[in-house]
């Protein structure tokens, strides 16, 4: 790297930023390793997005708006990304690397998880749902039944 440094953030919270940005305008690597902010948006996560007065608002209580575009506009990218959460009692797991789109994998069975769809952007839970009625999922627990 011809004497440039590299460094690293470990769990980073919201707050992190203010620390982050200075590092990440000078020359060299900054990675962001397992962030705290949350992939799924609330309330104040949405209105934080918005411009003007309710926008702040709403990045004071919280929000994360504000942290995301301080990010895009200092160049950070994700570049693998792995999450899961429930969906219609399933356990699901999204993955996604720099290269390709989030693919979504569903546990079928306890030793198993199938592919269950892809998405350029990031799937919402409403995707995820649809995915999963399209292939003929019913809810886990009637299933189980």
């Amino acid at each position: 790297m011809g004497g440039e440094s590299a460094n690293c953030f470990i769990q980073p919270a919201q707050e992190t930023v203010d620390y982050v940005e200075p590092i990440a305008k000078k020359p060299g690597l900054v990675l962001l390793l397992n962030p705290q902010w949350r992939i799924t948006d609330d309330a104040f996560d949405k209105a934080s997005r918005e411009s003007g007065f309710f926008g702040q608002v709403a990045s004071f209580l919280g929000g994360k708006g504000s942290t995301i575009k301080r990010l895009d506009e200092l160049g950070f990218e994700s570049v693998y990304n792995l999450e899961g959460y429930v969906c219609r009692g399933y356990n699901i797991r999204m993955v996604k690397r720099f290269d390709s789109d989030y693919v979504v994998f569903c546990e079928k069975n306890t030793d198993r998880y199938e592919r269950v769809g892809t998405k350029p952007e990031r799937p919402t839970y409403q995707d995820v749902e649809k995915m999963l009625v399209d292939l003929g999922y019913g809810f886990k627990y009637a299933q189980d039944m």
